[in-house]
């Protein structure tokens, strides 16, 4: 009897253990941001070079530079949550924004740029 006890809880705790190793899949997460640009009429300002930066001390690589498109807009994607400076440059327009990142978001800015 206390061999078939046994045999049953030995087979119980591998059931449970296989069952819990199975369980543990790697999730993945998305940090993205998309940032529009606009003139202070409210027109879509496309070839704005926009810079996203973190203001911090130590070496960082979350900076990123990207051109808009014809609608004003342009994308980035990042490794992990970040709260970022957006700058938006061109010719004698000039803008700021910040992005804050959520997970598993695609977080929307507009920036206005002023001459």
């Amino acid at each position: 009897m206390k061999r078939k006890s046994f045999g049953i809880m030995s087979l119980f705790v591998a059931l449970v253990t296989a069952l819990t190793l199975n369980s543990c899949e790697e999730v993945t997460h998305f940090y993205t941001a998309e940032v529009t640009i606009i003139d202070n009429q409210g027109n879509l300002m496309s070839g704005v070079k926009v810079n996203t930066d973190v203001n911090v001390q130590n070496l960082h690589l979350v900076g990123k530079e990207a051109y808009t498109n014809a609608l004003g807009q342009v994308s980035f994607t990042f490794d992990n949550i970040a709260i970022l400076k957006v700058l938006a440059e061109q010719d004698n327009y000039h803008g700021e924004g910040l992005i804050v990142l959520e997970e598993d978001r695609d977080v929307k800015v507009t920036v206005v740029v002023y001459e």
